[in-house]
């Protein structure tokens, strides 16, 4: 018997992007577009198989996410995943921490998160647990409404975050923007995981952090755009237009200038078609010791 359960709480809904052409035979690959998923297990190369790897893989950063917190639920269903909680602030972490991780093992995902009721299973985990409810549904759809790994959210997310945990909230309040969707030119509230790829409790409040704590943040990030733009892992996303598109949105708005107020050199609105590993370590690189021009502008500008 299903024992069911009723909350208010917070609702990431993740979905794997491309994943469904995949598995339908729609993308024609080619024997490099395989090598980095599947010589590994010694597989065959093939789409089926790709398709295997690419949701093992996220599956294995679902269970290192659930074995973090104690106080959120975990649910795969195939390509997509549904992470909840009451605690809002243990979600937006867990949300933040999967889309870097996904993005950084070469899985290109986006979500949404919404807040309102939920009505999960307490019982019955053989078959893993399941929920429904208002949060679910605006959850799925606030997924579909854009381009690249953003992360959507509804309008009640930044305030009852704010009313369940002042402290974290004020210190990630920039993280919480409005988005002009380009395709139809509405305005959505966007979850700015990128600016921070890598959240906990302890984060610096970004609203006051040094320069050299923001600068720390944007190399993480520009790095991690670079991983999209050159790494062989997505390679199979480029060779289908939507599968580009995606592609190129993602490294468009994580290179993005000025975010957290320091400029750069690296806005990148395109990808890489021949993608390495060498490639990545070299742009790497090439971030890295752009560390001294950032900080001596950053001198400069404080001096004027």
């Amino acid at each position: 018997m299903e024992y069911l359960k009723k909350i208010n709480g917070a609702v990431f809904f993740v979905d794997i992007l491309g994943i469904g052409a995949l598995t339908q035979n729609q993308i024609n690959l080619t024997e490099v577009d395989y090598i980095d998923w599947l010589d590994q297990y010694g597989l065959e190369h093939n789409n089926q198989h790709l398709s295997a790897s690419l949701l093992g893989s996220f599956r294995a950063i679902l269970n290192n996410i659930n074995q973090e917190f104690n106080n959120i639920t975990i649910a795969q269903l195939s390509d997509c995943a549904f992470i909840w909680s009451e605690n809002i602030a243990d979600v937006i972490i867990a949300a933040n921490n999967f889309m870097t991780e996904a993005l950084t093992q070469g899985i290109l995902c986006r979500g949404g998160i919404s807040y309102g009721e939920i009505i999960e299973t307490t019982q019955g985990y053989d078959l893993g647990r399941f929920i429904v409810g208002e949060a679910v549904t605006k959850a799925v759809k606030l997924e579909s409404l854009s381009k690249g790994a953003r992360v959507l959210i509804d309008q009640e997310i930044p305030q009852e975050l704010f009313n369940q945990d002042e402290e974290f909230s004020k210190k990630t309040q920039p993280m919480f923007q409005p988005f002009t969707n380009p395709l139809d030119f509405n305005t959505y509230d966007e979850f700015l995981w990128y600016m921070v790829p890598n959240l906990d409790k302890k984060i610096d409040d970004l609203r006051i952090a040094n320069y050299p704590t923001r600068l720390s943040l944007t190399i993480e990030r520009l790095k991690l755009a670079a991983n999209i733009r050159v790494s062989p892992k997505f390679y199979w996303n480029s060779r289908s237009k939507h599968g580009l598109i995606q592609l190129k949105a993602t490294v468009n708005f994580i290179s993005q200038n000025n975010l957290l107020d320091v400029k750069h050199d690296f806005g990148w609105n395109d990808v890489v078609m021949k993608r390495s590993f060498n490639s990545l370590e070299n742009l790497e690189k090439v971030i890295d010791n752009d560390k001294g021009y950032l900080n001596e502008k950053a001198s400069v500008q404080q001096q004027i």
